[in-house]
C-alpha cells in the first residue's frame, strides 16, 4: 500500500497496547501522523519514541483518563491540533470488557465501564467531527464488539455498551455521511492481545478453572483453528479507513474468524 495514508493526520485512543498499538504502527508506517492517547504516559512514550525511531517526527502521543469526558476529549483534540494538525482518522480503541455477572457487578462498575466506553467514544467522535466535516473528509472507526451483537451473559455491560455504540454511532453516520464522513464499528471477538490473558483469568476465577484451560477453551471454539491477532484487526481497520472503503458506512464489521454463528 506504499504511504496510502500520507496526507492523512490520525488520533488513536487505547494506542499503547493491543489492536489500537498494531493500528498507530501500520498508520505510521503508511506515512500518517498519529497522536497516540492512552492513560499511562510511560507507556505512550515508549511507544512514540519507538516509532520515531524508525519514522522521525510522525509520532505525538496524550495521556488522559477516557472516563474523564467530554474535557479528556476536547484536550486530545487541540492537542492534535498543535501537534499532527486536523483530524482525518479516528481509532475509537479505549476500554475492557469486564467478566462480572448483571446481577451482581456493583453500580459502580456499570457507571465506570460506561464513562470510559461509551462515553469516551461518543465524546471522541463528537469532538472530531465537526473538523472533519468542515474538511469533507473523515472516518471514524470504533473497535466495539460482537457482544454487542451476541449478548454474553459473561459480559453484560460489554453487551449494553457495545449495542449502545452500534445505535449511535449509525445515527451519526447518517447526520455526516452528506460531509464526505464515514464511520464504522468492528466487531472483534476474542483476540489474541494482553486483554485475553486479563479476560481468561477473570473467567477462571469465577468458573473456579485454570487460567490455562480457559485459554484452551476460547481458543478450541475458533471455527479457523485460532483466535485473530491484533494485527488480523488492524488490517480490517485500516482498509476501511482507506478510499478502497469508501463506500462503507453506517454498518458494523465483524472480525472474529466465525465464531458469531447466527442463528442457523
Amino acid at each position: 500500500m506504499g504511504q496510502e495514508f500520507e496526507s492523512d493526520r490520525a488520533i488513536v485512543t487505547g494506542g499503547s497496547r493491543g489492536i489500537g498499538w498494531s493500528v498507530a504502527e501500520e498508520l505510521v508506517a503508511q506515512g500518517a501522523r498519529v497522536l497516540l492517547v492512552a492513560r499511562h504516559q510511560d507507556a505512550l512514550k515508549t511507544r512514540v519514541d519507538e516509532l520515531n525511531r524508525r519514522f522521525p517526527g510522525q509520532a505525538f502521543f496524550y495521556a488522559c483518563d477516557m472516563g474523564n469526558q467530554p474535557a479528556c476529549a476536547q484536550a486530545v483534540v487541540q492537542y492534535a491540533l498543535n501537534t499532527i494538525g486536523q483530524p482525518t482518522l479516528l481509532l475509537n480503541g479505549a476500554g475492557g470488557a469486564s467478566i462480572t455477572n448483571a446481577l451482581d457487578a456493583p453500580w459502580s462498575l456499570w457507571v465506570d465501564d460506561f464513562q470510559v466506553k461509551f462515553f469516551g467514544y461518543l465524546a471522541m467522535t463528537r469532538a472530531v467531527l465537526p473538523l472533519m466535516m468542515q474538511q469533507r473528509k473523515g472516518v471514524v472507526v470504533n473497535l466495539v464488539g460482537i457482544a454487542g451483537k451476541d449478548p454474553n451473559r459473561n459480559l453484560p455491560i460489554a453487551s449494553a455498551i457495545n449495542g449502545a455504540l452500534n445505535g449511535v454511532m449509525k445515527v451519526l453516520a447518517d447526520d455526516v455521511s452528506a460531509y464526505g464522513v464515514r464511520i464504522i464499528n468492528v466487531n472483534p471477538g476474542a483476540t489474541e492481545t494482553d486483554l485475553l490473558e486479563t479476560m481468561a483469568q477473570a473467567t477462571a476465577k469465577r468458573s473456579g478453572d485454570s487460567v490455562e484451560n480457559v485459554l484452551k477453551a476460547m481458543r478450541a471454539r475458533a471455527p479457523l483453528g485460532r483466535l485473530p491477532s491484533a494485527a488480523d484487526v488492524a488490517g480490517v481497520i485500516l482498509f476501511l479507513m482507506s478510499h478502497r472503503a469508501a463506500f462503507i458506512t453506517g454498518t458494523s464489521v465483524d472480525v472474529d474468524g466465525g465464531i458469531h454463528r447466527g442463528a442457523f
